[in-house]
């Protein structure tokens, strides 16, 4: 668990939260607090704000220490203090969106005029998943699938007899294959309200060079090739089987 105090370029605390995920801590990633908060965060710019953080064993140690700063530093709404915090703090925080409120929020989502498919939004995420500091944090060793800690857990999970007899039973007897399931898809596809279409995603990777140029380069490697050859070889050998078993 993280303790993170925010401050201002003269170290002046202005927000002060708790998270179970380090990623949280980071000034950039601020979408879901408060307006306030916001505000001064775009004031101060967030490659400005100054980050001090506390790492706690347990989520009450969090709770306690989160709610002993806010009340130390005090709060702007009460007249008390620095903090753009509306709440006292101490709270673990939500427990999950209701059955309701989940709907509602897939309904929302599914929206092809939701703000989050505009042509801004995507350049943000765009931008940030490009930005330096997210990339060296997946690329080579950092990327977290390879810690040793997640490797031994996920093979931990899959060695349990139990759990794989569970996925094999989920995906048994799904019509992924069947010609209903494929014309199903084809006409989902074919939709003109379907994102593909309303945002032009096929476009723009067929108009973009760099792309191209690695779509090219991956369809010509060796190994591609090979797959390539040896899927082709079966398929002869299935047809000419098929031929020999109608003339016979």
């Amino acid at each position: 668990m993280y303790v993170y105090i925010w401050k201002d370029t003269n170290h002046v605390p202005f927000y002060v939260g708790l998270s179970k995920k380090y990623h949280r801590t980071n000034p950039k990633n601020s979408g879901s607090r408060n307006k306030s908060c916001i505000e001064k965060l775009t004031a101060i710019g967030a490659d400005n704000t100054i980050v001090e953080l506390i790492q706690v064993p347990t989520l009450e140690d969090a709770c306690q220490l989160e709610f002993n700063l806010i009340e130390k530093y005090g709060r702007l709404d009460l007249n008390t203090g620095t903090l753009t915090n509306k709440m006292q703090g101490g709270s673990p925080g939500s427990k999950g969106l209701s059955p309701e409120k989940m709907i509602d929020l897939k309904f929302r989502l599914s929206d092809p005029n939701h703000p989050i498919r505009s042509s801004e939004a995507r350049a943000k995420a765009v931008a940030r998943l490009n930005s330096p500091d997210v990339k060296e944090k997946f690329l080579g060793d950092n990327n977290p699938a390879k810690s040793p800690k997640v490797r031994q857990k996920l093979k931990a999970i899959w060695e349990n007899e139990e759990y794989r007899e569970s996925q094999r039973v989920r995906k048994l007897g799904k019509p992924i294959h069947s010609n209903e399931e494929k014309e199903k898809r084809k006409q989902a596809l074919l939709d003109k309200n379907h994102p593909l279409n309303i945002l032009e995603f096929h476009k723009t990777l067929n108009s973009d060079p760099d792309i191209k140029a690695k779509r090219v380069a991956t369809l010509q490697s060796p190994e591609q090739r090979a797959r390539q050859s040896a899927a082709m070889k079966a398929n002869w050998a299935k047809r000419k089987a098929l031929k020999s078993e109608s003339q016979s």
